[in-house]
């Protein structure tokens, strides 16, 4: 009956043509479905993948048109990563996703290209990560309203924003980003500031600023660092009240030749540390160091590298200052003079003495005229001695102690 079968087909060769069509399309098929699942994927339907340990969203690319419609990914190393490929050229693999999972894992970074690769995303779960509250998960907020349990979210770091909920702290950095004077970076490190240590750091540094920044964040414990830039002028720093929650100064490197701090500001200054090191300082301002009526605390000063100008009277002040506060001048052992008596240090008790030293023509003088005077007292007591002994002699004594005396009875 088989035989007779087969030898019909062979004589009906459209149907065995026919029949290995569909086993060839059959056998596609299978490898198909065998395929389509990733290697570092577990896969129970071919619309739901879990991927467990990867190093990026590159270990699950495939140039399919595959449908995933839902999609966990356990212990991703690093959610941006696309290898040598670029989101943009594998948006069909994630386009149906409805349902994101994204757990056990250190999202330290968002990139908004990641965010567009799930347009239909309907539900994202975040629970169980570890997120490094930056301004490099942004774009996190996009997925808010689709974040399970959004209000539940908590950074891991920074240490000074841990336990704080993440999307409070998204907005708090976002605001600082938006209000951060150009070209500098503001990093916030914490949500809040105790004892005047700086919550958000202003790095201005390298950022070839010939004049300090017009504005700055507000409402926050600020660390500026102006440092590495030509700056010639800081008064605006000292008078400004926009620079009152500066608490950190760092002026290094750059071209102040003077500082001034004016009178009757209207406002005290907050600075712990002010670093003017590096410039082209000859001279320091009693002011800058001891004007209670313009800060708040007495800041650290930084002073070091500067071509100081140096005579008996501003070497004396700044020994004097080293001696009433030890703490004011961090770097006093390292400052040095500069032009005629470079690189002698100012906290040298043999230099202060060379340089304040009396001429020896003066010197001279004072110890003759020393000598004379002791002469002259020398020769007064002899002659008074003298004139008594003599008058001794003559009864002159007798003669007043008669006079002063009454006479006996």
């Amino acid at each position: 009956m088989q035989t007779s079968t087969v030898k019909d087909c062979f004589d009906n060769f459209d149907c065995c043509h026919l029949q290995i069509v569909s086993l060839l399309v059959w056998a596609l098929v299978c490898s198909t479905e065998a395929s389509i699942c990733p290697p570092a994927c577990q896969c129970l339907s071919k619309n739901a993948w879990t991927c467990d340990n990867i190093n990026s969203v590159a270990d699950i690319w495939r140039d399919s048109g595959m449908v995933v419609e839902e999609l966990t990914l356990n212990h991703i190393k690093d959610l941006n990563s696309t290898g040598d490929q670029s989101f943009s050229d594998h948006f069909g693999i994630f386009v149906s996703v409805r349902r994101l999972k994204i757990q056990q894992s250190a999202i330290n970074s968002i990139s908004a290209s990641f965010i567009d690769s799930f347009p239909i995303v309907e539900t994202v779960f975040l629970e169980d990560n570890q997120f490094l509250c930056s301004e490099h998960i942004l774009s996190l907020q996009r997925w808010q309203s689709k974040i399970d349990g959004f209000n539940k979210l908590q950074c891991s770091s920074p240490d000074g924003m841990a336990r704080t909920k993440v999307f409070k702290a998204l907005k708090s950095i976002e605001r600082a980003i938006k209000e951060c004077p150009r070209p500098c970076r503001c990093v916030v490190r914490s949500m809040d500031s105790q004892f005047s240590i700086p919550n958000l750091f202003v790095n201005c540094s390298q950022s070839k600023l010939k004049v300090t920044p017009v504005s700055l964040p507000k409402s926050w414990v600020i660390e500026l660092d102006l440092s590495h830039n030509k700056i010639e002028d800081a008064t605006p720093l000292f008078n400004l009240p926009v620079f009152r929650n500066v608490s950190v100064l760092n002026l290094a490197h750059n071209h102040i030749h003077n500082i001034q701090v004016p009178n009757a500001t209207g406002h005290k200054n907050h600075f712990r540390l002010l670093n003017l090191a590096n410039n082209k300082l000859t001279q320091l301002a009693y002011s800058v160091v001891f004007d209670t009526e313009n800060f708040s605390y007495q800041p650290l000063v930084m002073l070091r590298n500067n071509p100081w100008m140096c005579d008996c009277d501003s070497v004396k002040m700044f020994q004097s200052i080293a001696m009433k506060q030890l703490h004011i001048i961090g770097d006093f052992t390292h400052l040095a003079c500069g032009g005629d008596f470079e690189g002698h240090l100012i906290s040298s008790p043999a230099f202060v003495q060379r340089l304040c030293h009396v001429p020896a023509v003066a010197i001279i003088t004072i110890r003759c005229v020393n000598i004379l005077c002791f002469i002259f007292v020398g020769l007064t007591l002899i002659k008074t001695a003298f004139d008594l002994r003599s008058m001794y002699a003559v009864g002159i004594f007798h003669y007043f102690a008669h006079l002063l005396l009454p006479p006996r009875k």
